[in-house]
């Protein structure tokens, strides 16, 4: 099977889906300001290397059990799916190939968009629905390999997308093209 493999947030999308999602949850269900102090004590801890970043993801979520998450996540993507870079756009993608989204942020957030976007396979952080608790590792780095293997062991890979060749290194290392993505603009990448 031929694949092309894009990593979601600040390459498909100009912004972190995780961190945009929660200042619109804050914005549209206003009783979650009460535990903002939380998020900001967590985040202040994750900030000054105190704790790390799975453990951060662990905590970070939990206002999630104070939603209808599936609710919040659609009437999300409603008012921000048209912040999709348009060379993400189905009709935009090399055709032939399936499409593979990989992200750190959580599944409950990224899989309604890649539903909508027509994403072949979406690999992503999972955390509990219902609690927001991180379930397993977080997606990122070398887990973002291990997770695609897992799922697609014989894919050959051919364009790799994303923001950022440092975290994202282990990823483009699987690609035939590599492509560096700054606010939608695309820019191959040499090995």
């Amino acid at each position: 099977m031929q694949i092309d493999v894009y990593d979601f947030d600040k390459t498909v999308v100009p912004y972190d889906s995780a961190m945009k999602y929660w200042h619109w949850c804050l914005l549209h269900r206003p009783y979650l300001i009460l535990i903002l102090p939380f998020q900001v004590f967590v985040s202040l801890l994750a900030l000054l290397r105190i704790i790390s970043v799975p453990t951060y993801k662990k905590y970070c979520f939990r206002f999630v059990s104070l939603l209808n998450t599936k609710k919040t996540v659609s009437k999300f993507w409603d008012r921000h799916q048209k912040d999709v870079y348009p060379f993400f756009l189905p009709e935009n993608r090399k055709s032939g190939r399936k499409c593979i989204v990989i992200s750190a942020s959580p599944a409950f957030l990224i899989e309604e968009i890649a539903k909508r976007l027509k994403v072949d396979y979406c690999i992503a952080s999972i955390h509990d629905e219902k609690s927001g608790k991180l379930v397993g590792e977080v997606c990122r780095r070398e887990q973002k390999v291990a997770r695609l293997r897992a799922l697609l062991p014989d894919a050959e890979v051919f364009d790799v997308y994303s923001d950022s060749i440092e975290h994202d290194r282990y990823i483009f290392e699987l690609g035939k093209t590599r492509y560096l993505a700054t606010k939608g603009t695309l820019r191959v990448v040499e090995n």
